[in-house]
């Protein structure tokens, strides 16, 4: 296996490695194993071919693997660990969720944590969902990103999505982040996409939330549409009367020049005297008071003129 790796043409090289793995037995896995960290400790990464060996380890003998893992943490460093629990989950879901539940505050949590959730989500995704709900809310987080990168990537935008709607509503900091994955992931497809999901999607629980709100209107103008629809209906549904401009200010300050387009053409709207407020305010704090004097003017509300800084 060393001499496998002296082939300098990375297909031979992969080619070679992955005909020797398929024949690896447990008992040659610890050898393997210090091989590759002593070839890492003299620049030599290897990255596919040590990523392949530790999923194949995890596949051919996931227990002494892991067992090999706690006694030699600095061999499998973070993507060994990532690598072997995914490889686990993914042909034995329940051994490998008790192996991480075993872990306790163990420095190798959040690397099996992720190969742990990518493994379930494509072993069995229902499986995956349960799993992080019962996790801590901070976990639940971590937990979301990994599963829900894996589902996009499984199953499509399309698919993601109607995996999403089917989300239990018991798991709300699962279903924020995850959320916030799909978002980011269409915000790289078809322009409006995100504005079309974060619309029909009002009603769920996180769309409540101002950090949501916030992140959902920067995806929706990083895929080449206007926030400010949404800005309006998410203003008339869900108010902050004890902040009134914080969500048109956060808005404008990604593009003010789109808030003041949008408040052009929607001159009459419940939400345009708390748009141009907001982007006065913007523009009072990046040292621009003419124009947020000139946007103040235009604000019909007197209220809402002195919470932006005018008279």
């Amino acid at each position: 296996m060393k001499g496998s790796l002296g082939h300098s043409l990375e297909s031979e090289r992969l080619e070679r490695w992955m005909a020797l793995l398929a024949g690896m037995e447990p008992a040659d896995a610890p050898a393997v194993a210090a091989m590759l960290r002593d070839e890492k400790a003299v620049g030599h990464l290897f990255g596919i071919e040590t990523m392949m060996f530790w999923q194949t380890w995890g596949r051919v003998d996931p227990k002494g693997a892991w067992a090999y893992v706690q006694e030699h943490p600095e061999e499998a460093g973070k993507e060994g660990v990532n690598s072997l629990l995914k490889s686990w989950a993914f042909k034995d879901p329940a051994g490998a969720r008790a192996a991480f539940e075993e872990l306790g505050d163990s420095p190798l949590r959040a690397a099996a944590l992720s190969g742990l959730g990518h493994g379930l989500a494509e072993s069995d995704p229902a499986a995956a969902v349960a799993f992080a709900s019962g996790l801590p809310n901070g976990q639940q987080t971590e937990a979301a990103v990994h599963i829900s990168g894996s589902i996009i990537y499984t199953m499509g935008n399309e698919g993601a999505q109607a995996w999403f709607d089917k989300l239990p509503a018991d798991s709300p900091a699962f279903n924020k982040e995850s959320a916030r994955v799909l978002m980011e992931a269409l915000s790289r497809s078809d322009p409006g996409s995100v504005e079309k999901f974060a619309f029909a999607r009002l009603d769920q629980e996180w769309s409540a939330r101002p950090a949501e709100q916030n992140f959902a209107a920067s995806m929706i103008a990083r895929n080449g549409g206007s926030p400010w629809e949404y800005v309006s209906k998410v203003m008339e549904k869900y108010p902050r009367p004890e902040e009134p401009l914080a969500f048109t200010a956060w808005v404008a300050n990604l593009d003010p020049q789109s808030a003041i387009a949008w408040a052009d053409a929607n001159p009459n709207d419940h939400a345009t005297d708390a748009i141009l407020a907001g982007t006065a305010q913007v523009y009072l704090k990046h040292g621009k008071p003419d124009e947020a004097a000139a946007l103040l003017e235009r604000v019909k509300d007197p209220a809402m003129r002195g919470l932006a800084g005018g008279q």
